[in-house]
């Protein structure tokens, strides 16, 4: 049997999924995570990270989604 990656939970997103939603290179999602400067991800296990799509997108219609992307570059 094939070892396939178990589906997040309903709503809640893996973070390279998150970062294609937000429209940004995951390794940019793991520097905001990093710097406490992006949308706030639970941690699920040792190494994955899930967001909720709801936070995502409150995440983006805020100022701080403004100057993050600023700094994305």
């Amino acid at each position: 049997m094939p070892n396939t990656p178990r589906k997040p939970p309903k709503g809640w997103l893996w973070s390279d999924e998150a970062a294609e939603y937000l429209g940004v290179h995951v390794v940019t999602l793991y520097r905001w995570r990093r710097d406490d400067v992006g949308p706030k991800g639970k941690q699920v296990g040792l190494r994955r990270y899930a967001y909720k799509i709801s936070t995502l997108e409150a995440w983006m219609n805020s100022d701080h989604a403004d100057a993050s992307h600023a700094t994305a570059a």
